[in-house]
C-alpha cells in the first residue's frame, strides 16, 4: 500500500445538502494513517484520529470512527471518490447515513523530502507523520470524567518559495502545543538539514530518535518509489 494524501471536498448527511465545514488532510503510509480535520468557522479540532487501518479494535483519538465503502466518481481531477456509510451525526447525536467526497492530493516537495513515514511515541500519546512537504502532529492529553483534556494538533507545510516550514493549522491545548514536535525547528538549519538514517534504512517496528525523543516507526516508504518500503 503506497503513501498518499487526501482531503475531503464535502459531507452530506442524508437527506440534507452537501457542505464542507472543515479543512481536512488525511495522511496514509502503509497500513497507518493520521487524519486531522480543522473547523473552518473557528479553527477548532473537528476530528483527529491516528492509528492502523482495518483493525477495528484500535481505539481512535478524539472521536468515533466512521466505517464506509468507497467508489470512484467522475470529476475533472480524476482522483475523487465517494464514501458512503452510516455514523453518529454530531449535531443530532443520531446515527445517520452519510456521503463524503474525497480527493487524492499529490505529494509536494518530493525532491527535497523523499520519505513518507508515521511515528508513534513511546508513551502512546503522540503521532507524527510526513509525506513529502506535509507534516501532521497529534498529541493526546489525559482522561477525566468529561472526556479528554489537553488534546492538540498541528499541520505544517514546506513553503517552496520561502524554503522553510510554515504552520498551516494548529489547535487544542496551548500548553501541550508548546511541547508538540514541530518541523519549524529545522528552519534555522536550511540546506544543512540531513534526514536521519532511519528515513532511508528503517523498518516498521524500529525504535528511532527524532526531535530528541524515541518513537516507534509505524511505517516508512519512499514517496518517489513506494515499492521501497519499510512498512
Amino acid at each position: 500500500m503506497s503513501s498518499r494524501l487526501s482531503t475531503r471536498l464535502s459531507i452530506r448527511w442524508i437527506p440534507g445538502e452537501p457542505s464542507e465545514p472543515t479543512d481536512t488532510l488525511v495522511m496514509s503510509v502503509g497500513g497507518w494513517y493520521v487524519d486531522l480535520r480543522i473547523t473552518k468557522k473557528d479553527g477548532s479540532i473537528d476530528w483527529a484520529m491516528a492509528g492502523e487501518r482495518l483493525i477495528l479494535a484500535q481505539e481512535p483519538w478524539y472521536t468515533e470512527p466512521d466505517i464506509g465503502s468507497f467508489q470512484p466518481v467522475d470529476s475533472s481531477s480524476g482522483s475523487d471518490s465517494l464514501e458512503s456509510g452510516s455514523m453518529i451525526n454530531p449535531e443530532t447525536n443520531v446515527e445517520t447515513p452519510y456521503e463524503e467526497v474525497w480527493r487524492s492530493l499529490p505529494a509536494t516537495s518530493t525532491d527535497r523530502f523523499g520519505s513518507a513515514w508515521i511515528l508513534h511515541s513511546m508513551d502512546k500519546k503522540t503521532f507524527l507523520g510526513q509525506v513529502g512537504g506535509d507534516f501532521l502532529a497529534l498529541k493526546g492529553g489525559s482522561e477525566d470524567a468529561v472526556g479528554e483534556k489537553g488534546f492538540c494538533a498541528r499541520r505544517e507545510n514546506w513553503d517552496e518559495v520561502k524554503e522553510c516550514w510554515t504552520i498551516k493549522r494548529e489547535a487544542g491545548d496551548s500548553d501541550n502545543l508548546r511541547s508538540l514536535p514541530s518541523m519549524l525547528a529545522f528552519n534555522e538549519e536550511g540546506d544543512k538539514v540531513q534526514e536521519p538514517l532511519w528515513m532511508q534504512e528503517g523498518k516498521a517496528g524500529d525504535t528511532v530518535e527524532f526531535f530528541g525523543e524515541q518513537y516507534i516507526l509505524c511505517a516508512l516508504q519512499s514517496v518517489l518509489d513506494p515499492e521501497k518500503s519499510g512498512s
